[in-house]
């Protein structure tokens, strides 16, 4: 997979957070083989002045509604992450009120939606998050022995978290699993049977680890044409779709 990252175009946004957010959101966005039909999300992590005068972190992540590859700064939706960690704590909670609570800690409330998986970004204690649904990736997790294989490829470079249902239980299994870990010690996270995350502390690390985890995948499945020819059911590629079409994805 190609690295379509461009010194020079990063270089005229890259005084700007939110600007070069969106640079690199373009780059996989553009890229059919990472993301379809508005999927994937990406974050940054930033601090914002509130009206009092003091100094609040927030998460600024994709806004429902809108796709990677079109998305400029008011696409993207911030969130106090203060708030945000704290639901990830809870043991339960229901998705509608997840949702709710995740609105009532917009610190604009003119801005989107905010996606169904912002507590993930919330518990990535890394500054740039990038979640694709990469097809290779995909390909291999939905195959019977595709945790095995993951650990072929990656070895212990990725965190591998088995399938749950997007939403809070997602995020709390993800929280749960990954309370006591030592995070720079990874450079991605795989959700099986969904999707990949990636993230690092610039723009630059976070988008080159996509594809260079990515491409190892695809360099895995060119020589291994019994699973590479393995069509992912129609069900299932429509089921990853309908991830970001749910309210507040």
């Amino acid at each position: 997979m190609k690295n379509l990252w461009d010194p020079k175009a990063a270089a005229q946004v890259e005084e700007n957070t939110l600007q070069l957010r969106v640079y690199t959101s373009r780059l996989l966005g553009q890229n059919s083989d990472l993301v379809l039909h508005g999927g994937g999300n990406t974050s940054v992590k930033i601090q914002q002045t509130n009206l009092f005068g003091e100094a609040e972190d927030i998460l600024c992540v994709k806004g429902s509604g809108n796709n990677l590859s079109t998305i400029d700064e008011y696409g993207f939706t911030p969130l106090r992450l203060k708030t945000l960690r704290k639901l990830a704590a809870l043991e339960n909670l229901s998705d509608a009120e997840m949702i709710r609570q995740q609105q009532m800690a917009m610190s604009n409330p003119d801005a989107p939606k905010p996606s169904v998986e912002a507590l993930l970004h919330a518990i990535i204690p890394f500054n740039w998050i990038d979640h694709t649904h990469a097809d290779a990736v995909v390909t291999i997790t939905n195959t019977p022995e595709g945790k095995e294989l993951i650990r072929k490829i990656y070895g212990e470079r990725l965190l591998l978290i088995p399938y749950v249902m997007p939403g809070f239980k997602l995020s709390r299994k993800v929280f749960e699993m990954t309370k006591n870990v030592d995070w720079t010690q990874f450079e991605g996270m795989i959700l099986l049977n969904h999707g990949i995350f990636s993230f690092g502390d610039s723009a630059r690390e976070s988008y080159t680890r996509m594809i260079d985890l990515v491409s190892l995948a695809e360099e895995f499945l060119a020589t291994n044409s019994s699973i590479a020819n393995t069509t992912v059911p129609e069900k299932e590629k429509v089921k990853t779709v309908a991830l970001d079409s749910v309210p507040g994805k």
